[in-house]
């Protein structure tokens, strides 16, 4: 594909599946070091790739804004002339390769909008969404993490798939504004630092806000951590409830970062106490010491991954209970004990994971069943 000069990937969804896209948009800058690369992403991870220095253009979608605002009188025509900007925008982009890494309806309609005399995917996409696709990447048998699925897109196209480099935009001010926060949340010189993330978009994934508040007393209590919470705008409910909850009192930190100060807070940290989530990924790709609680879903196809390691090490426990209906990959929970996955994993079973990464500073591998 020599002839390629403008190339666009499309993986709109969600934080974390960004992340886990970060080494493909790696490897592929080093195949096509001087080539036009551009990424489709949705407004929430949007902000893991505007300014980045691997990308020429960041086009952002408000798919899922519109699929609420279209329930909503009078934002119908702002929202339709969005929707035209968009499909003029991919239009006119006169892409000669598209990589489509999500693989459902929603990519294979903008794969349309913006065509492409080459248009790849990978194996098993849904939805029919292959049928747009000229050419389908093979992927090896059995269970593979998201991160190496996307690199054998790389492989396919003539890319280094093994230096896996997390490659993260930052502004001048992240760090400065991240250390502020800190500053505000009166931590001591030397202390520990460990963040709290308890929300996911996934009821599923919840672990209950009375065992993240007895982990965080505890951590506190025994090495004289700070404890924050961590999360957006609309995690700030969750965050406060679990915050009065706690003696002593933890920071709260949701709602006071974007998605850049973000990276740079939890560089920062000592470690993270966290379901499955976007901060997750986030975490481990930059290396921070984490504790990942898992229930429905599979951390060996989406668990925490560290650079050139593979899922699960470097520093990140994975704690998890084999159940029989576990992983189950559902939104709701299927059987009678509501979220049986998440509350088998205990207090103590935390906290003793996140005492062992405080106290040696190394990879710690726990668990009940662990990857």
């Amino acid at each position: 594909m020599e002839q390629v000069q403008r190339i666009l990937i499309i993986k709109p969804s969600s934080i974390g599946d960004v992340v886990n896209a970060l080494p493909f948009l790696s490897s592929l800058r080093r195949r096509y070091p001087d080539r036009y690369i551009a990424w489709l992403v949705e407004e929430e991870a949007a902000e893991l790739l505007l300014g980045h220095p691997l990308l020429d253009r960041v086009i952002v979608s408000g798919r899922r804004r519109w699929g609420r605002e279209v329930r909503t009188p009078f934002r119908e025509s702002k929202m339709l002339r969005e929707i035209a900007a968009l499909i003029a925008e991919l239009r006119q982009g006169r892409y000669d390769l598209i990589i489509d890494l999500q693989g459902l309806l929603k990519s294979a309609l903008m794969v349309v909008c913006a065509g492409a005399r080459f248009r790849v995917g990978l194996a098993g996409a849904r939805e029919g969404s292959e049928r747009v696709l000229t050419h389908v990447v093979p992927l090896p048998p059995g269970p593979l993490h998201a991160v190496d699925r996307y690199l054998e897109a790389a492989r396919f196209l003539g890319a280094d798939p093994l230096s896996k480099a997390f490659v993260f935009p930052s502004r001048p001010d992240d760090g400065a504004r991240a250390e502020a926060l800190l500053a505000e949340a009166e931590v001591k010189p030397n202390a520990l630092v460990v963040a709290l993330n308890p929300q996911a978009r996934w009821r599923t994934k919840l672990w209950e806000e009375e065992r993240f508040a007895r982990v965080g007393e505890l951590l506190a209590r025994q090495y004289g951590a700070r404890i924050l919470v961590i999360g957006s705008s609309s995690d700030l409910p969750l965050a406060r409830r679990l915050a009065s909850q706690m003696d002593p009192a933890p920071f709260v930190a949701a709602g006071r970062t974007d998605l850049k100060v973000l990276i740079a807070l939890l560089r920062r940290i000592d470690l993270l106490v966290t379901v499955d989530s976007g901060p997750m990924h986030v975490a481990a790709a930059l290396g921070t010491p984490l504790v990942a609680l898992f229930g429905p879903t599979d951390p060996r196809l989406i668990g925490p991954y560290r650079g050139d390691l593979s899922a699960g090490q470097a520093g990140g426990v994975v704690l998890r209970v084999p159940l029989p209906c576990s992983p189950c990959s559902k939104r709701r929970c299927q059987i009678e004990a509501d979220r049986l996955c998440m509350r088998s994993i205990s207090v103590e079973e935390v906290a003793e994971a996140a005492s062992a990464l405080l106290t040696t500073g190394q990879t710690c591998r726990t668990g009940r069943d662990l990857l």
